[in-house]
């Protein structure tokens, strides 16, 4: 995250070459209000690039149960091999630096610090050329080691058109991304169409926690004000009009065949926002012909700012800027929704795509400078009647399963270790490169007694290679379904009004989560975003969606595992045993425990359960009775073997089985405190076990 800083005074100077450790001179640096200006210095262009970010933490509370090793982390920097850079600290600074290995590789000069937390909060860091020119300034933050107390945002305006008082209420299908604004980072997330809106829905935070409905992104409104319908058509003053005559074309169009789902004509969906070569940013949307039937169309916009007016795009012989269209539906290919953008590590850019059909998601290559295809097939090469190959047209398919809404993030050197987790020895772990690809699975409107929404995870050592899970077969590991950490003692105490369960708290529910976007923050936070919708009263009944954030982590398998609380702050990091059993209620932990798709089939009706004990001593407890061993291994790494059946406190499912997870820290709305959360994933990789240590009273 760059960031411009003026007046700063500097008091520590790392030179690079070579990489030894100085303090500069106080006759260097003046004396306080005399410092060197560095927001003053011209620019350099030394090409440097944080190939590593620090994740520090440090544990302001007044009985530690961490250790020092949440504290230092490695910066790794990269620059042009003919530069000399210095690494400048601010006067006061809640962190210390030492030098590490430099060497140069691939005509890059490589410098490794490590950095040290000496209290939480932000912190700078400078680069400055040997001629006094500001190579590169960064601003990264030393997290509490547990979040602080939050207040997540009132849901208000649930089911209603969004306007300027809009929070997290009625977002669909999010997608993210983070710019720099006035040397700040600052999150958008653009969605799906919803309560009479057209265009895609754009939400702008700078904490990833309280969002701010910004508008639409594409100009799609009707004269009138009013968003297209049947009896209001798109006209030709339309920003999409040139695909609106596509679309509507299409013998499928539902207005064409009176089909009772006919609203859904006019809904765009699932949007993603990728910077574009050059500048300026490149959404592409997608529209569908006839929602279920597979003739759908990916096309490209353009704006030079992040929130719009995004404006159709053109290639250079006039045609409208098509990806892809799905004329043939499900017989031929993959639906063409959900399209997201994604590059390998040779700047090979490429659109997954795919939605809900037994050709799963797909993969095409564009082209990084245009952002349209890389084969060039345009116009009537990708209209109905066209003589181009369906399987050209369609590309690659990665996931052969019922399966939509990709996105797809790389991640190096993830670790993975194949020994006993008991007997662990840290020379069998081994590191690799890997791209994840997750999607969703199950009906978007669950109802009880059919499988809903499900976030499943796959991964690949290539960008565009067959994306498989090594446990969970071909339908992925699981990441999430619906759950609830409301019990069914809460409900029961309600009464009708569900509201009243843990203060109102319609968030502890997480019902039917999917169609997500993973994201790596500019300072190291790995990110999910989905939808979640807020029912979870035993109604059966689909309500709104509502934005959902929280960070996610990798098992010792190297499984995604996510953090099933709401992102507040935290950051992923070591984890002591002294925290899982020493924190909370002496070691007590209320579980969930999602073993089906559809909620009710869940163990205990989809709703959490008390009376699990991970002791000190590495045994698993149920209401005071030894039922299976855990132990932490690695930096997070859990393993919970549960050997004596735990059965719910209601219908007929019980708890058994080896689980592989990790910790987090966490912030719990249920009873507003932080502490230790541990998200495992089941040996044959199907069913998720959540644990939230309990402290057994709420702290108003």
């Amino acid at each position: 995250m760059k960031k411009k800083i003026l007046s700063i005074l500097l008091v520590l100077c790392i030179s690079l070459v070579p990489t030894l450790l100085v303090a500069c001179d106080e006759g260097e640096t003046g004396g306080e209000g005399e410092g060197t200006d560095i927001g003053s210095l011209p620019a350099a262009d030394a090409g440097v690039t944080v190939e590593h970010v620090p994740s520090i933490s440090y544990d302001t509370s007044d009985n530690p149960v961490t250790d020092a090793s949440i504290k230092t982390d490695t910066l790794l920097v990269s620059y042009d091999i003919d530069e000399t850079l210095t690494l400048y600290l601010d006067k006061e600074t809640n962190v210390t630096v030492s030098d590490g290995e430099t060497y140069t590789a691939n005509g890059k000069r490589y410098n490794e610090y490590t950095v040290t937390a000496t209290g939480a909060g932000d912190y700078n860091l400078y680069f400055v050329t040997a001629d006094e020119e500001l190579a590169a300034s960064y601003t990264y933050t030393v997290s509490e080691a547990y979040p602080a107390r939050t207040r997540f945002p009132a849901m208000t305006g649930l089911g209603q058109s969004n306007n300027s008082s809009t929070g997290i209420a009625n977002a669909h299908d999010p997608s993210i991304i983070e710019v720099t604004e006035n040397g700040q980072s600052v999150y958008y997330t653009f969605g799906t169409d919803n309560y009479s809106q057209f265009g895609y829905a754009i939400r702008r935070s700078t904490d990833l926690i309280n969002w701010s409905y910004v508008g639409v992104a594409i100009p799609g409104f009707n004269e009138s004000g009013a968003a297209p319908s049947d009896s209001n058509p798109i006209t030709e003053s339309n920003e999409l009009y040139d695909i609106y005559e596509i679309v509507s074309s299409d013998a499928n169009w539902a207005a064409n065949t009176a089909d009772p789902r006919d609203e859904n004509n006019w809904t765009l969906w699932a949007p993603n926002v990728v910077e574009a070569y050059g500048g300026g940013y490149w959404l592409y949307g997608c529209w569908t012909v006839n929602f279920g039937q597979g003739h759908s169309i990916i096309f490209q916009c353009y704006s030079e700012s992040i929130t719009g007016p995004y404006e159709l795009v053109y290639t250079e012989n006039n045609n409208p800027a098509i990806i892809l269209y799905s004329y043939d539906g499900w017989e031929a290919g993959a639906n063409a929704l959900d399209p997201f953008i994604y590059y390998d590590t040779d700047g090979k850019m490429y659109m997954a795509y795919g939605s809900f059909s037994n050709f799963g998601i797909y993969a095409v290559e564009l082209d990084p400078q245009t952002g349209l295809r890389k084969d060039g097939l345009e116009g009537d090469d990708l209209l109905s009647g066209s003589t181009v190959s369906a399987a050209q047209r369609y590309g690659t398919q990665l996931v052969s399963n019922g399966t939509e809404g990709p996105t797809i993030s790389y991640h190096e050197d993830v670790a993975l270790y194949s020994g006993d987790p008991i007997a662990y020895d840290k020379s069998n772990v081994t590191y690799e490169d890997r791209y994840y690809l997750m999607t969703s699975s199950g009906s978007l409107s669950d109802e009880i007694g059919e499988e809903g929404y499900n976030m499943r995870s796959y991964s690949s050592t290539t960008a565009t290679g067959t994306y498989a899970a090594k446990n969970g077969g071909s339908r992925g590991s699981r990441v999430s379904g619906s759950f609830s950490w409301l019990t069914p003692e809460d409900i029961a105490a309600a009464g009708d009004d569900i509201t009243l369960a843990y203060r109102g708290g319609v968030t502890y529910s997480w019902a039917v989560p999917g169609h997500n976007d993973m994201f790596t923050t500019s300072d190291g936070r790995n990110i999910l975003v989905f939808h979640t919708r807020t029912f979870f009263d035993n109604t059966g009944e689909c309500n709104s969606h509502f934005l959902t954030v929280t960070s996610y982590a990798f098992n010792s398998r190297g499984e995604i595992v996510m953090n099933p609380n709401r992102y507040a702050g935290e950051r992923v990091r070591k984890v002591t045993a002294a925290e899982i059993t020493g924190l909370g209620s002496n070691g007590n932990y209320v579980f969930n425990y999602v073993s089906s798709s559809d909620y009710e089939g869940s163990f205990n009706g989809g709703y959490a359960s008390t009376g699990l004990n991970l002791t000190s001593g590495y045994k698993v407890t149920y209401n005071g009775s030894e039922v299976g061993t855990w132990t932490l291994y690695g930096d997070n790494w859990v393993y919970v073997n549960i050997t004596d059946s735990i059965p719910a406190a209601s219908g007929g499912q019980t708890l058994s089985g080896e689980f592989y997870g990790a910790a987090f820290p966490a912030y719990f709305e249920a009873e507003y405190r932080s502490g230790i959360s541990i998200s495992l994933i089941s040996e044959d990789g199907l069913d998720c076990l959540y644990l939230n240590q309990t402290f057994g009273a709420y702290e108003e």
